[in-house]
């Protein structure tokens, strides 16, 4: 009966709409699916008239009826300056009904600022207004209804196609009203909305000839003529608006809808509504006229003090109440236009250089009205260059912060805006190195990477340094190496060896490249750094610390437990009372993959899961952050056989890069994807995703040439050591340079050579370790051994690999001790040795070792035993913490905001969870995992 009421109403309210049916049907459509559990996406698009609104309306209308809670904004004219400004009128009366900003909570409370009159917006906004909408539907059916939305910030446009992916299988809905936006951000969000998975867009067409007949019965109160109909058809172009306006003065004059009337239908369309407005507007007469173009200025909500400043005019309300009068006006205080056609109509009565002097003066006056920066700013984007010194100032301090924010689309408008001024030339640089970090962030980095070259080459001393410290990063992120080279030789040229955070973060990235190997022949004075010394009050000096202590490992003056000391301290005492900086969080990050590579996985993991909420909040300002984050945690999981949840880390890791363009991060996805096809045992499948792989190249596409059986390739590429005597490199050190090339002389039938690579990196792992390479390097130098001393190094492996994280490492391990002892005829140990690795080759889904390992078995006369793939002890870590959350009760987006994943990706654990405990759902889970606690 409920059910039938509530289209009933909606019925009603539709029914006043004129050939709209084919619309209708499917907006109904999109709202059965919402409420059903799967979001929809929906576009109305159309000039200006054509009755979006209306539509977007009569959606709101049932889905309140429904028993949705249907949030509506309306983008006023003038608003795309302003971040996150859709989200504040769409959110923020929800906010206040829940209890206002401090009543959110968990990484919604990230949102709270954006919600506080006054209170400037910090990065993680975003983050949090994304986890406000999980909440808000994981409450009930929720539908988002924006009008207007080409004159949305293009932030806000950002969170909501995020939402709309990440809550795909919940009740949630978007429908939103666009014409084409003049900004291309905002044009990109809207194309990116309408292309989400199960989008519909919607094209209402203009009014069919019984349509207008239609409407012009209900505006005259009898039947229209046919010719009649015909002109006004003609005249509006089948445009809703256009035809009530036209007809609006016929109506007033008591002009009935006959086929003389018809000839009074001049003007046309667009047309017609200009003239109608001059018109009106020269019956008021100037006063009049001049607060109306002031209204049209300033937009929607404006204070009709702030109007008749920028008119000059005393008595504006007695105008406004006049311009309400002659339909101009909606609503005088504050002012509102009926329609934005008819505020479109009433600003194009003003002449091109005089409206851009009006807004240049409205900035004047909203800033002496103590306005915010950025009203002010809105008004600026649109005036004329007039080089101003405050106007720099305003649109540059605005901008740096809508960067701190997490609005570098809108800082990136600001300042090209405050370049057109121009600057001064002393000034122009550090405008461009600001620009930079806006373009990086919007995902530009050719343009970024002209602004800072400018920058490096007529900057000062510091600003130069800054610019080519961010050149780093940036070719790194691109992945060009030739750039590399070049901006290697000018940074030490330059002599970074002060103190400013600039000097420091250079001289830090230098070290680096000496360390591994890519800079040579550099200064004394670059690499002399007295570690002991070393001050980590800044990100800058953190990471100074790493790179030269990797620097001095890499000359032997580090030994492996000093190693880590140094890249404990990296990490420790990370301020807890205030967010991260970029470089602390980047030095932390970087401190975690060394930590990993050390087998120190633990303290790298905690790293990683102390980083997170700090990744999450800067993700939009620095996308790098995220990227890199998220590729650390993918190595560490697939190091550990967790390749389940690599893998469904991967594809959004993916994803987030080829958005902002981080092609080295989307080359590093396909090299992880090659690295667990590799520990699968899948090498033509390896490879081939090695092949479109980046990151160290040198060592991907060695290890690529040997899967693919091209030895001779794979030991050009690893450049070895000219002699046996040479001094070990930090190559050597961080990849397994000699194994790689021992397997390669041995494709070439090298057997000598073969057995001298692994003995060489047998030498480096007993200095340098870690356990599992060292465990790794003795089981390749017993390949080579009689089967006494075979056994003897596979045992040492075993123990020496005994603690590893690295299970796949282990497995490969004992498998090979197995198969050693079996071959001595100790058959009774080798069965059970082979046994254990069966079952950690099954559990970690490694197939062609698990194939080999029951071959092995049978050999040494035993049955290989059903290993177990399903039960608790099938989950990851990630699945059974997914799991436990599910099983007491927490919602999916509970689960997602306390592990800091994505909805999708709880969803996926909980996907698999089902299947391997074999259950039909989260209600079956407490007993599944009791039963086997």
């Amino acid at each position: 009966m409920a059910a039938r009421s509530r289209t009933a109403a909606g019925g009603e309210r539709s029914a006043t709409m004129v050939d709209r049916a084919r619309e209708l049907a499917a907006l109904r459509a999109g709202l059965r699916d919402a409420e059903s559990g799967t979001a929809r996406v929906v576009v109305i698009e159309g000039a200006a008239g054509v009755g979006k609104t209306a539509l977007l309306q009569a959606t709101r209308e049932e889905a309140l009826a429904a028993g949705f809670r249907a949030l509506w904004a309306r983008t006023p004219h003038l608003s795309t300056a302003a971040p996150y400004e859709l989200l504040r009128r769409l959110l923020g009366p929800e906010v206040m009904r829940i209890g206002g900003p401090q009543a959110l909570s968990g990484a919604a409370a990230f949102a709270a600022p954006l919600f506080v009159p006054g209170t400037a917006t910090v990065a993680g906004v975003d983050y949090g207004c994304h986890w406000l909408l999980a909440t808000l539907a994981d409450a009930g059916p929720v539908l988002l209804a924006v009008d207007d939305a080409h004159w949305a910030d293009s932030e806000s446009l950002r969170i909501l196609a995020d939402a709309a992916e990440d809550l795909r299988n919940a009740p949630f809905g978007i429908v939103v009203t666009a014409r084409p936006a003049s900004d291309p951000a905002v044009g990109a969000m809207l194309d990116r909305l309408a292309t989400l998975e199960g989008a519909r867009v919607l094209r209402p067409a203009p009014l069919t000839g019984s349509g207008v007949a239609a409407v012009l019965r209900t505006a005259f109160g009898v039947a229209p003529d046919a010719l009649f109909t015909q002109a006004c058809a003609q005249a509006s172009g089948g445009n809703v608006f256009y035809l009530r306006e036209l007809v609006r003065p016929l109506v007033a004059a008591g002009r009935p809808p006959t086929a003389p009337t018809a000839a009074e239908l001049a003007a046309t369309g667009p047309d017609a509504l200009i003239r109608t407005v001059r018109w009106r507007l020269g019956e008021l007469g100037p006063t009049a006229t001049a607060v109306a173009q002031a209204a049209a200025v300033l937009g929607d909500d404006t204070p009709l003090r702030h109007i008749g400043a920028l008119a000059s005019v005393d008595d504006a309300f007695a105008q406004a109440a006049a311009l309400r009068a002659a339909s101009i006006l909606a609503r005088a205080e504050p002012a509102a236009f009926p329609h934005p056609l008819v505020r479109a109509a009433v600003e194009q009565t003003i002449d091109e250089g005089q409206l851009g002097r009006l807004h240049a003066r409205a900035a004047r006056v909203l800033q002496q009205a103590s306005a915010s920066s950025a009203q002010v700013a809105k008004h600026l984007l649109r005036a004329p260059p007039a080089a101003s010194a405050g106007v720099i100032d305003l649109l540059v301090a605005e901008a740096r912060r809508d960067l701190e924010s997490g609005s570098p689309e809108t800082a990136r408008q600001l300042l090209i805006r405050a370049l057109a001024e121009p600057p001064a030339p002393p000034e122009r640089p550090a405008l461009l190195l600001a620009m930079a970090g806006a373009e990086r962030a919007t995902g530009a980095p050719a343009r970024a990477r002209e602004h800072l070259t400018e920058v490096a080459e007529t900057g000062s001393r510091e600003l130069s340094m800054c610019a080519l410290a961010e050149l780093f990063e940036l070719v790194y992120e691109v992945d060009d190496e030739d750039a590399v080279a070049g901006l290697r030789a000018r940074a030490i040229a330059a002599e970074p060896y002060g103190n400013t955070p600039a000097e420091i973060r250079l001289r830090s990235t230098l070290l680096m490249h000496v360390a591994t190997g890519r800079a040579e022949d550099a200064p004394a004075r670059l690499t002399d750094v007295d570690l002991e010394r070393l001050p980590t009050g800044s990100g800058e000096q953190r990471r100074l610390l790493l790179y030269a202590a990797v620097h001095r490992r890499g000359t032997g003056r580090c030994p492996p437990a000093e190693f880590l000391a140094h890249l404990r301290r990296v990490v420790q005492d990370l301020p807890d009372q205030r967010p991260l900086t970029y470089w602390e969080v980047m030095a932390a990050l970087e401190s975690a993959g060394f930590l990993a590579s050390v087998e120190a996985m633990p303290d790298a993991d905690r790293v990683l899961a102390r980083l997170r909420p700090e990744v999450a909040r800067l993700r939009h300002i620095a996308p790098d952050l995220q990227a890199e984050w998220s590729h650390r945690t993918v190595l560490n999981r697939l190091r550990c056989g967790r390749f389940e949840e690599a893998q469904v880390m991967l594809g959004e890791a993916e994803r987030f890069a080829q958005r902002y363009g981080l092609t080295i991060y989307v080359g590093l996805a396909y090299s992880a994807r090659g690295c667990i096809q590799f520990e699968r045992g899948d090498y033509a499948e390896a490879a081939r995703h090695l092949r479109r792989s980046a990151g160290e190249a040198f060592f991907v596409t060695a290890l690529e040439a040997l899967l693919s059986g091209r030895p001779a390739q794979a030991l050009a590429c690893l450049a070895l050591p000219d002699s046996p005597a040479s001094a070990v490199t930090e190559r050597e050190i961080e990849f397994e340079v000699h194994l790689v090339a021992s397997h390669a002389y041995e494709q070439l039938g090298d057997r000598d050579r073969a057995r001298h690579e692994a003995e060489r990196e047998l030498t480096v792992r007993r200095r340098h370790g870690p356990p599992f390479r060292l465990a790794l390097a003795l089981r390749r130098r017993a390949s080579f051994a009689p089967a006494r001393e075979s056994v003897e190094l596979l045992a040492e492996a075993v123990s020496v690999a005994a603690g590893t994280p690295r299970l796949p490492v282990l497995a490969r391990v004992r498998a090979s001790y197995g198969a050693a002892l079996r071959r001595a005829g100790r058959l009774r140990e080798a069965r059970a040795e082979l046994a254990a690795a069966l079952d950690d080759a099954v559990r970690l889904d490694m197939p062609r070792l698990a194939e080999r390992l029951i071959a092995e078995i049978r050999t040494a006369g035993g049955r290989p035993r059903r290993t177990r793939v399903t039960g608790v002890a099938a989950l990851t870590d990630s699945q059974a913490a997914v799991a436990r959350l599910a099983a007491d009760g927490r919602t999916n987006r509970e689960i997602a905001e306390s592990l800091y994943v994505s909805i999708k990706t709880v969803e996926t654990h909980l996907a698999a969870v089902y299947r391997k405990l074999a259950v039909p759902g989260r209600e079956h889970l407490g007993a599944a995992l009791g039963a086997e606690r």
